[in-house]
């Protein structure tokens, strides 16, 4: 049996991380971090972009994991 876990932090949590940064004055590290904020910024563009095309049920899909990646980041 072939097992493979994930430890990569999710989005929720990377934006957690930027946060903490930015807040903390972190400067260096947030320069080093900031492209993953920037593919973040991108993909909620593309979700904009994207749900007005979406069904109901797969809306509701979205609204659960917003909610849930608002949560690790204490909103």
């Amino acid at each position: 049996m072939n097992m493979r876990v994930n430890i990569a932090p999710s989005w929720g949590e990377v934006g957690s991380i930027v946060r903490r940064l930015a807040m903390s004055g972190e400067q260096h590290a947030l320069l080093n971090i900031w492209p993953e904020a920037a593919k973040a910024f991108a993909a909620a563009e593309a979700l904009q972009q994207v749900l007005p095309l979406l069904n109901d049920d797969q809306k509701a899909v979205v609204a659960k994991s917003l909610t849930q990646a608002l949560g690790k980041q204490g909103y």
